[in-house]
């Protein structure tokens, strides 16, 4: 059986390992980018290497005989799915959500107004925000959103040089992110902190940073009676008590702020963002001055050769997995984008198992075709014998202290491998 698997994250290669456990079965992961990993390179903070260790295993994936990747592919641009389905046995869609929600409201054009997935993307040296140039020198930046994203990026923002060894941000970043002029991290959200949907890991990181105090628009008694309401659950109650405990930081120059029960009204500005209007739950209008705006309220997937969208949860319509024909869904592309890395496993697997049973084994020699049409479309493509060059030079050019110093730019790759 020969599977083609568009998307190379952590869905990507759940499906993966799951299928080439059958030495029968031939995988062939198709990545927009020259490098894998998809959200764990693209999406995890540059400071949570932990949670990065799960490139280990999509490693050893990498490694069997039955398993390869092309990467610098973009499906529908350089190669249809058509192709793929026609050739392949079953093509399994892993792409993720990659595209911000919207705010739907006045002057969410406005530059200076990008979506997390924007910011975390420029962090992380994503190629698709190579150009991007957020404004630190705002000396207040508003995030809006409760989850864990928000809290990446209002850490990022937060870190002086020396709390970033370890990490894989890059030199330049660095330099942008230490040099800022920020004064004021605001957190905005919607609903109160019962409500929020950080996690305590996340929330507890912010009783380390070095230069910032924590602030927080409820007294400390007010959260002490929310830990004392034996009605929420276990995790709200952990993260109420962490809320506690950042009552002890102390005054610093420099703050974040969480500032709950407010909804962004409208933006403003002339040409870019100045300021943002929030309303707070009883109707009183309240303005921040600021030039850089970071909406973190979820991500939406894209489709794929105009396959159908849910319009509502911004995913691709399937049942169960399946799209149609030989055509499968799994990952964020398939249903609303929640959970961590590890949620989508199980789903991974039980789309796995629906394609194992429904498809028969009728396709031949899939990868040569592939090639072949590589070949015939004029593409240049990354190899996972090319990768592994790639991933060892990343990791040799990193700075001292520092895990990698990430490719962004597929020319330099190109170059780097020696490829015309």
């Amino acid at each position: 059986m020969n599977i083609a698997i568009i998307g190379s994250g952590p869905s990507a290669f759940y499906a993966a390992q799951y299928l080439s456990n059958d030495e029968k079965v031939k995988v062939d992961i198709i990545e927009k980018f020259f490098a894998p990993y998809g959200l764990v390179r693209y999406g995890v903070a540059p400071d949570h290497q932990k949670t990065k260790n799960i490139i280990k295993l999509f490693n050893r994936i990498l490694e069997r005989k039955n398993v390869d990747f092309f990467g610098n592919i973009n499906v529908s641009k350089d190669i249809s799915l058509s192709f793929l389905s026609k050739n392949y046995d079953a093509v399994l869609i892993a792409t993720g959500a990659s595209k911000d929600k919207l705010l739907n409201i006045k002057g969410e054009s406005l530059n200076g107004v990008i979506g997390s997935s924007e910011f975390v993307g420029w962090y992380n040296d994503n190629p698709d925000f190579k150009g991007l140039s957020p404004n630190l020198n705002s000396n207040n930046v508003v995030i809006i959103g409760n989850g864990n994203v928000a809290l990446d990026c209002a850490r990022i923002l937060s870190k002086t040089e020396e709390e970033f060894n370890g990490s894989d941000i890059s030199k330049e970043n660095l330099k942008d992110l230490i040099n800022s002029n920020i004064k004021n991290i605001y957190i905005i959200g919607r609903r109160g902190p019962k409500e929020a949907k950080f996690t305590i890991a996340e929330l507890r990181e912010f009783k380390d940073i070095n230069e910032y105090s924590v602030s927080i628009n409820f007294s400390r008694e007010t959260i002490k009676t929310f830990i004392n309401d034996e009605t929420i659950d276990t995790r709200v109650k952990k993260n109420l008590e962490v809320f506690n405990d950042l009552f002890d930081i102390g005054k610093k120059n420099k703050e974040i702020i969480f500032d709950f029960f407010k909804s962004p009204v409208e933006i403003y500005g002339n040409g870019k963002v100045e300021g943002i209007r929030l309303k707070d739950k009883n109707g009183v209008l309240f303005d921040i001055e600021t030039s850089l705006i970071i909406k973190s309220i979820g991500y939406r997937a894209t489709t794929i050769d105009n396959l159908k969208m849910d319009k509502t949860n911004n995913f691709i319509l399937n049942n169960d997995g399946h799209i149609e024909k030989n055509i499968y869904t799994t990952g964020w592309a398939s249903s609303p984008s929640v959970g961590v890395i590890g949620t989508n496993k199980v789903k991974a697997i039980e789309t796995v198992k629906k394609i194992l049973t429904e498809v028969n084994h009728i396709k031949k020699n899939s990868t040569s075709k592939l090639k072949d049409e590589i070949i015939k479309n004029n593409i240049t493509y990354v190899s996972k014998n090319a990768w592994k060059t790639l991933n060892q030079t990343e990791e040799d050019r990193a700075m001292p202290n520092f895990v990698r110093e990430k490719f962004k730019d597929i020319n330099l790759v190109l170059k780097t491998l020696n490829i015309n």
